[in-house]
């Protein structure tokens, strides 16, 4: 994870499934809040507690101005984003998470520019949907930056025979749902979704695709899909498939115990849903790429990446 934050220069970075306790962070012996300190971030950690060794998210958010971290000057150094559009501000936010390539794959180049200080840090973090029937699993955590709002989420696994696919469609998708619209009625800023959503939506999302044994296999059934569909109908964008809609073969997740890693037999349950604004250059916040990064190891997912311009 180190290496990571330094190869990409990220700002943000996002984590599911950390399967924690408020216990470990605590731990004198894991030094758990302090992962990455050296390398100048901060981190927010919510844990589930309803059941140990279960769900769990973390953010990582880079320092900013007198309390950011010296400069490593054995660093990669990066390409300026300004290679990519012109002389703007931009950041780079990443969700990934700890547990045969085609001729259109887009480009994981990493990409830097200044971002003014202030709009990347944040206001408030909570960590809550507001209904105790959510809360108590460790899956969301909320940053309130200046000129945006993001949810970090590790949506409900609808399980092996599909025992809460009822709880997912008509509880956790509807609320969820319902408060990041809430959410931004409220700030007057974009509010956007990430990390491991648990569905994948569109036919290059699954390497098997139409295989008769996946309308029953969690985030794959019709009924998932169809959940996110209206998420996205209320207006808002799958930011990696909007920019490429035609490209086949990124995963973010592939099954270890199948080995389906090296033969890319995978399904894309990572994502950023992003209003529309911000897919208009009268926004403050534009999405300007996303992609994954599947040579990084370590985990049954990928990392996916989102590159923001943030003007000033």
């Amino acid at each position: 994870m180190t290496q990571l934050v330094q190869d990409y220069d990220i700002d943000v970075l996002a984590l599911q499934e950390t399967k924690l306790q408020e216990s470990h962070l605590d731990d004198p012996k894991l030094l758990l809040r302090n992962l990455l300190n050296e390398q100048g971030y901060d981190s927010y950690w919510t844990c589930s507690t309803v059941k140990k060794g279960y769900a769990g998210t973390v953010v990582f958010v880079k320092r900013r101005g007198s309390n950011a971290a010296p400069t490593n000057k054995a660093t990669k150094k990066q390409t300026d984003i300004s290679s990519f559009f012109g002389k703007k501000n931009g950041t780079k936010v990443v969700a990934t998470n700890p547990n045969n390539d085609d001729n259109d794959k887009p480009k994981s180049t990493p990409s830097h520019a200044v971002v003014d200080d202030k709009l990347l840090v944040p206001e408030e973090v909570t960590y809550t949907l507001g209904k105790d029937k959510h809360d108590g699993e460790g899956r969301i955590v909320v940053l309130d930056f200046p000129t945006f709002t993001m949810v970090t989420l590790y949506v409900p696994n609808s399980g092996q025979k599909l025992e809460r696919l009822d709880y997912r469609l008509n509880e956790w998708d509807k609320d969820l749902l319902e408060f990041v619209q809430e959410r931004q009625r409220t700030r007057g800023v974009p509010v956007m979704w990430l990390g491991d959503l648990n569905v994948a939506h569109k036919e290059f999302d699954a390497y098997n695709f139409g295989a008769k044994h996946l309308d029953k296999q969690a985030g794959l059934t019709p009924q998932e899909r169809a959940s996110f569909q209206a998420q996205l109908d209320a207006g808002y964008v799958d930011a990696f498939r909007e920019l490429h809609p035609e490209a086949k073969g990124h995963y973010t997740y592939w099954s270890q115990r199948a080995g389906n890693r090296v033969p890319n037999k995978g399904l894309r349950l990572d994502y950023f849903v992003c209003p529309k604004i911000m897919f208009s250059e009268e926004s403050k916040v534009i999405v300007r790429d996303s992609y994954m990064l599947p040579e990084q190891l370590g985990s049954d997912h990928g990392p996916a990446v989102l590159e923001l311009e943030i003007k000033p």
